[in-house]
């Protein structure tokens, strides 16, 4: 018996030896090996109808294992919430597991847990869904038990009382949670403070919640007529048609509301932080409206989305982590929804690198929209996204997942299957195209979550509003009550610098220096030079070599040359704009007849006063509580992509002729920085001549 075993073990060894000699003649194991061909795909089949209730049906057939599973999508989530009453539709979700008229939730959990089966349902922004998996054998039970929530909940008081403290548990948590946090104001930014998709739970939102308010949105939303079930496993069409009609016969359709939702109105650009003590790291978000997965440039900036912060080889994995080692999992995505989206990048770094790596960050999306990705990276992330969207079939319940989704958002179908030679089709130009409609610097907004320590790190990136851990904007409330008025602070600043006598004594200044420009990730440095007079008559020269400019106004008319150019006229506008910040000591306009100022009060050891000029500009003045001088001035400015906010930042008084003048100003905005550094003389070097007319001035 021995000698039969030992036989073809040594026949099959000796095989083993003739192919791998065969093998090592026609073998290079030098060469990397080359990949398989490639296969068509064909979305998986499915099929499709609506019951006479109105409720929508998908059915895709896998008979491998006998299981059955599925998604019950609802038009109806978070955004339909009652104003004021946010928590609404989650709670009633839960609450629909919480027991029916035939069975307590005890034993509806008794009932499942006993065969292995389960259903629990969530809520999203314009949808809830229903999930529910069981053995074949036991559907029966699960859609018994499924009908049963859908048409007879009972909304029991005592339940609904826990079911309220945990929610309240659940927001205080999220409180604590920076990432969250982040995300949670990033819709706010993006979406509009105030708009439904961007609204969160609070804990006065959840207390204000009561048991009617729940059956009122049950008896809104959940029908038939608003609703698609996707059932995925070991059954047929005509088996799911018998079990739905059977099982939820009693599911009636209504009249639904109407769905009032608003556009899309993203905030101002700056930056949105929220201050958070005890905080040792920053999570911060890079955020940008985007369009509806619909649009098909959705699908352009989601490849550009995973090319720049998806996993290791993106953009953001190679500089954030591999290169600066300022985090170890940054990411970057586009949401999926049906009416609009957004952009997301960031990750959570340490608190000292807070301003660094956002500086990483917008400069490495400045350089995809002017630069473009890299074609072998992009090809492979390409090749990637591809890869796993096929891998993804091999799950049934994933093919219903598509389709489910492709429903809530009013996808076509045929984007959803022809996805791949879609995705095959876009190139470098595509990502380019979309990197600059939806992710230009005018585009872009901030969100901060970290120590209160980390703010003067903010303010290179524009303005910065602060709000609450409630997601609140600080405003009125969030300042300090101070007994001055504007006319008084503005005396105080003047003492400030030297006294009135002394600022009235100034009649002409010139500033040579240094100037730095960062813009789109580029850094230029030259000459600069500034002179004025009062009577709001300015001359000012950079030379930056690649950009060189001039301009100049005689309190009237404006110039400008570039390049060294003939000069022309400036617009109305610019020559109105140039005029008005011709002014020496600018701070003291505020008492004038073109301005309406007030104080706003003092926060952070600053004295802020709100302004708006003649022309109807906003202007911000923050002054040092302590010393009075004028720390910095916040302007917003019109552009063809809407408002932008210049901060202006003062700092390195210096005394000149026995007046205080800054002699570092940093300007920031959305667009650039820039950073001068000056010498200052009063009362020499500047003439009428340097203001006139380019004819007779000869420039």
């Amino acid at each position: 018996m021995t000698q039969r075993l030992t036989l073809p073990i040594a026949m099959l060894l000796a095989c083993a030896v003739f192919f791998v000699n065969a093998a090592a003649d026609t073998l290079d194991i030098r060469k990397m090996p080359t990949a398989l061909p490639g296969t068509d795909f064909t979305f998986p089949k499915y099929d499709e109808f609506t019951l006479p209730n109105g409720l929508h049906v998908y059915v895709v057939e896998n008979h491998d294992v006998p299981t059955i599973t599925f998604s019950l999508a609802i038009k109806g989530g978070d955004a339909y919430d009652p104003m004021g009453k946010e928590g609404t539709a989650a709670i009633m979700g839960d609450m629909m597991q919480k027991g029916t008229k035939n069975r307590t939730a005890a034993q509806t959990a008794e009932a499942l847990d006993g065969v292995g089966a389960s259903i629990s349902m969530q809520t999203f922004g314009e949808s809830s869904a229903i999930n529910g998996s069981a053995l074949k054998k036991h559907a029966a039970l699960l859609f018994t038990i499924l009908g049963e929530q859908l048409t007879e909940p009972v909304f029991d008081g005592g339940e609904f009382e826990k079911l309220q403290k945990q929610y309240l548990a659940s927001v205080a948590n999220q409180r604590s949670n920076a990432a969250e946090l982040a995300q949670a104001l990033s819709r706010k930014v993006v979406y509009g403070m105030t708009n439904p998709l961007a609204r969160r739970q609070t804990e006065g939102s959840v207390k204000a919640v009561e048991r009617d308010d729940i059956e009122e949105f049950f008896k809104q939303w959940i029908r038939p007529n608003n609703a698609s079930i996707a059932v995925v496993g070991d059954v047929t069409m005509k088996e799911v048609k018998e079990m739905l009609n059977k099982y939820l016969k009693n599911w009636k359709k209504g009249e639904l509301p109407a769905v009032n939702m608003p556009d899309i109105s993203t905030e101002k650009a700056g930056v949105y932080f929220v201050p958070r003590k005890g905080s040792v790291q920053s999570s911060i978000i890079v955020c940008a409206a985007a369009p509806s997965v619909k649009d098909p440039q959705w699908l352009s900036l989601d490849l550009a989305a995973g090319y720049f912060g998806s996993g290791f080889g993106s953009i953001l994995f190679e500089t954030l982590r591999e290169t600066y080692s300022y985090t170890y999992s940054p990411f970057a995505a586009v949401t999926g929804g049906g009416r609009y989206n957004r952009f997301i990048s960031g990750s959570e770094v340490r608190s000292s690198v807070t301003d660094s790596a956002l500086r990483v960050i917008l400069s490495e999306l400045r350089k995809l929209g002017t630069e473009g990705p890299d074609e072998t990276k992009l090809a492979r992330r390409k090749a990637f996204e591809i890869g796993q969207y096929r891998m993804s079939f091999e799950r049934a319940s994933n093919v219903a997942s598509y389709l489910q989704n492709a429903w809530v958002t009013g996808k076509p179908l045929d984007m959803v299957k022809n996805y791949i030679p879609q995705f095959e089709a876009l190139d470098y130009g595509d990502v380019v195209d979309v990197a600059r409609k939806y992710l230009d610097m005018f585009k872009l907004r901030i969100i901060v979550v970290g120590s209160p320590d980390v703010r003067s790190k903010l303010e290179e990136f524009g303005p910065i509003y602060e709000y609450t851990l409630d997601l609140e904007p600080v405003g009125g409330t969030g300042y300090e009550e101070v007994d001055m008025t504007a006319k008084q602070i503005v005396d105080a600043y003047v003492t400030s610098i030297g006294g009135a006598q002394a600022v009235g004594a100034v009649k002409t200044v010139k500033m040579t220096g240094t100037a730095g420009l960062e813009m789109q990730g580029r850094n230029m440095t030259g000459k600069a030079t500034r002179k004025l007079m009062v009577g709001n008559k300015e001359w000012a020269d950079i030379d930056l070599q690649m950009i060189k400019q001039t301009q100049w106004t005689d309190g009237t008319q404006a110039w400008v040359t570039m390049q060294g150019g003939p000069a022309g006229n400036l617009s109305k506008e610019e020559t109105e704009r140039l005029v008005a910040d011709a002014m020496i000591f600018p701070a003291t306009a505020l008492t004038s007849s073109d301005y309406k100022a007030s104080v706003l009060g003092k926060k952070n050891g600053q004295i802020y006063v709100d302004a708006k000029n003649k022309f109807g500009r906003n202007e911000t003045y923050v002054f040092n509580a302590e010393t009075m001088l004028l720390d910095r001035i916040e302007k917003e400015e019109e552009s063809p992509q809407g408002p932008i906010v210049t901060v202006e930042k003062l700092e390195n008084y210096t005394a000149v002729a026995g007046v205080k003048f800054p002699t570092k100003v940093t300007q920031t905005s959305a667009i650039l920085t820039m950073v001068f550094t000056w010498d200052v003389k009063v009362n020499e070097g500047v003439t009428d001549a340097d203001f006139a007319a380019p004819a007779a001035s000869g420039k």
